[in-house]
């Protein structure tokens, strides 16, 4: 191997080892986060969670609100890629409402931190609020509407609606089953452990409200 190809090979290891230490630091970063608020959390907190030095901290992210707006563009841009595209215009619309409806909670399932965090970005903004938080909900609630629209105008859906309050409605009652979750599971209410079986309830109450009467 020639010096030139082990110097490339070299700068992609450390390409990698640099992408692995940063998905680290944002990991560890969002545990923590999940169990208390940004400004209780230390850099040393943030290190000894990551398993990596306090320094690396500052030299990837620059300072403690910059990782946190790394964690916040990361939980957010993960709600753009796997919730949204399920806001569908073509095709059967009211299976689309259904399967939107899956989507949104199979994120919550995967992604149990995301509710807490933008429910503090909407009650005790940060700066990523403006950047990073209201432009993804405005593009979420744009192709929600969208798809709504879509279904009053082939028919679908009952003319009379607003399209809005539909949106609102569904992602709402999802939404409020995660966020109650703990204390349905601590007080062994249902639907703690029937996730799927309340979706399917809420998609079936909401489709019954707006389907067309022909």
């Amino acid at each position: 191997m020639s010096d030139h190809e082990k110097d490339k090979q070299a700068a992609v290891t450390d390409e990698i080892a640099d992408h692995t230490t940063r998905f680290k630091i944002i990991e560890a970063t969002t545990a923590l986060l999940s169990r208390t608020c940004r400004h209780a959390v230390s850099i040393r907190d943030i290190a000894r969670e990551a398993g990596a030095n306090s320094a690396l901290v500052s030299y990837y992210f620059g300072g403690k609100e910059q990782l946190y707006c790394a964690v916040v563009t990361e939980q957010f841009a993960a709600y753009e890629r796997e919730v949204v595209p399920f806001f569908k215009t073509d095709g059967d619309i009211a299976q689309n409402v259904r399967a939107a409806c899956q989507a949104i909670a199979q994120f919550h399932k995967n992604r149990p931190f995301w509710l807490t965090l933008y429910l503090r970005e909407l009650t005790n903004p940060s700066a990523c609020y403006e950047t990073i938080v209201k432009p993804c909900i405005d593009n979420a609630s744009l192709q929600a509407t969208t798809m709504i629209k879509a279904g009053i105008d082939q028919g679908v859906f009952r003319s009379e609606i607003n399209p809005r309050f539909v949106v609102q409605a569904f992602i709402a009652l999802i939404n409020y089953k995660f966020i109650n979750q703990r204390i349905l599971q601590d007080l062994h209410l249902d639907p703690a452990d029937q996730t799927d079986a309340y979706v399917a309830f809420v998609t079936d109450m909401v489709l019954s409200a707006i389907i067309a009467r022909h």
